[in-house]
């Protein structure tokens, strides 16, 4: 999982795959895994718990008013692997930026038809983009949002010119992954905001054979004359949306599912387990959970108390028991373990290490270098020898994983001389509490991930998300803000250069363990669950191609394109 990451160029894999038999050669990247002579064929079933379905496969809608189809059936200009930030060329096949990265060049593939036999060109990649800035409703990726400084985009013969008011590289990944429609048939549309796209006509390697609303089934066929040499093995993908995660345990348990997205509480034991050789799980750690500390609030505000309460928690205990150990505890600094060997400063391996490490006895040592200690009764008194008030930490009601990691932080707290009291809230209360900067603590996930640690700390750390208190902030909930940290993500934005990137994260790297803004906790995981009984060719350690987000992402077409018949 820990491979290398360039924004310079992608890496091209040579794929040798076979048809019955005959090697036939084509040039992918690393999601196309090169599996040999396979078996053709077969009718993989998958069971989602995704309720009652929408006849539509409308790319431009939200997933939970449609299908959820759109990545089997529309493809983008390259394949991304959110963890390593690796490049599979699909549509798109090089792109370059030029002009002080004020321009984006992406090349296009020939070739390609659309499954209506009408051929695909650079025009209707300019036409997508063209399409979503001209209908707010549809960028669903905000690509045309003022701060990211698209300007314009226009098809120039097998090419797509991007042209920028100002550099944004990290938009790139942004780009490279949106679905691409035909323009010969939405440009005739008056409302393509609610066109149902019930006959999607698209480039990919499954097209739409039915959907049943009856049975709430989803039927799909291989598209013969995909673009891809060989590609996909199996013929037919059934698809069954159910409405609980329990409904769909029972069905891979009984063996009328092949594959899944789905949580399932100690994993290992109640699905692995049954039958190690066939039941397999793909639960890549791909997000970080971390305690919002309110940057503006005293105590809080001080970096010293901030790093102690870091040293506090027992990490491996949160994850243990509220993930069973299917993820794993975070590191001090939060950055992806998929990442960490291509970004993370060495020299900061120590610092990371200490402050994620559960050291009650250190955390309060460093607590008694600023002027805290724990009077006779066991409260943790300040330097203005007043007693620490008592300090609310919110949890949605109903969130067992959540407020399990809670109560473990409030124990580890108390061991300080910090009272938490746990607060179950509804949603709504929960959410317009920490948007809003009302709170002292609370445990949430981070708003930032991508394939690199720069679209983590963008998020968390960049003072344009964060609004005045009482104020709803989109991200950065923390309140902390840090003129360095700015000009290091910006210096990150303005060039391709991977080497000036890398010494940017590595300037927040060392600024963020000086002044631990927040505290990661534990890593989350995907949750794909697959059996073997049937096919093969799975997403694993062993052959990480795709990060694994369900049927129903981008990570879904690249699954479909690698299983096969055992």
């Amino acid at each position: 999982m820990k491979k290398g990451l360039t924004l310079l160029i992608f890496s091209i894999l040579l794929a040798g795959i076979f048809s019955f038999g005959i090697a036939q050669s084509t040039t992918q990247g690393p999601a196309i895994v090169n599996w040999g002579n396979v078996k053709y064929g077969g009718t993989l079933n998958v069971v989602m718990p995704w309720g009652q379905l929408t006849n539509s496969v409308n790319p431009f809608l939200p997933t939970s008013q449609t299908l959820q189809m759109q990545n089997l059936i529309y493809e983008s200009l390259f394949y991304v692997n959110s963890l390593t930030g690796q490049l599979t060329p699909m549509l798109g096949t090089s792109y370059k930026w030029s002009d002080d990265n004020l321009i984006l060049t992406v090349t296009v593939r020939n070739g390609v038809k659309w499954s209506d036999g009408t051929p695909f060109t650079a025009n209707d990649v300019a036409f997508t983009f063209n399409l979503i800035k001209k209908y707010p409703a549809l960028d669903l990726g905000a690509l045309w949002s003022k701060d990211n400084y698209l300007e314009s985009v226009a098809a120039s013969d097998d090419s797509v010119i991007f042209t920028f008011s100002k550099p944004n590289t990290p938009l790139l990944y942004a780009i490279l992954g949106q679905l691409i429609v035909p323009e010969h048939i939405w440009s005739k549309l008056s409302d393509p905001a609610t066109y149902p796209n019930q006959n999607p006509v698209g480039t990919g390697p499954f097209l739409l054979d039915s959907f049943n609303p009856t049975t709430n089934t989803i039927t799909l066929v291989k598209n013969p004359n995909y673009w891809m040499a060989g590609r996909p093995y199996i013929d037919k993908i059934v698809v069954r949306s159910v409405e609980s995660n329990t409904t769909v345990m029972l069905e891979l348990l009984r063996g009328t599912a092949d594959w899944s997205y789905v949580y399932i509480p100690d994993v290992q034991k109640t699905w692995v387990s049954k039958n190690p050789s066939t039941n397999k799980i793909w639960w890549p750690m791909n997000s970080t959970l971390i305690l919002y500390l309110n940057t503006r609030k005293y105590p809080f505000n001080n970096p010293v108390f901030r790093q102690a309460i870091s040293m506090a928690i027992d990490r491996a205990a949160a994850e243990e028991k509220a993930y069973f150990n299917a993820g794993g505890p975070s590191s001090a600094i939060g950055i992806l373990p998929a990442q960490q060997s291509e970004w993370l400063d060495p020299t900061l391996e120590g610092l990371n290490t200490s402050y994620s490490k559960y050291d009650p006895k250190a955390a309060q040592e460093l607590l008694a270098s600023i002027g805290f200690k724990k009077n006779a009764e066991g409260n943790l008194v300040g330097p203005d020898g007043k007693v620490l008030p008592t300090y609310k930490l919110p949890v949605v009601a109903g969130w067992t994983d959540y407020l399990t990691i809670s109560q473990i932080i409030a124990q580890n707290l108390k061991e300080l001389g910090i009272n938490a009291i746990i607060t179950q809230e509804s949603f709504g209360s929960w959410w317009s509490t920490i948007t809003k900067g009302m709170y002292d603590m609370a445990f949430a996930w981070a708003t930032g991930s991508g394939p690199t640690p720069y679209f983590y700390f963008n998020q968390e750390l960049n003072p344009s998300f964060t609004s005045p208190v009482g104020q709803t902030s989109s991200s950065n909930w923390s309140g902390y803000t840090n003129p360095l940290i700015t000009a290091a993500l910006n210096t990150y934005s303005q060039t391709s250069d991977l080497r000036l990137q890398k010494q940017a994260m590595y300037t927040i790297e060392r600024i963020f363990l000086q002044d631990m803004p927040f505290v990661p906790v534990v890593y989350g995981t995907e949750f794909d669950v697959f059996s073997e009984s049937h096919f093969t060719g799975w997403p694993s350690e062993s052959h990480p191609y795709a990060t694994g987000a369900g049927i129903g992402s981008a990570e879904g077409e690249m699954i479909a394109l690698n299983v096969h018949l055992k």
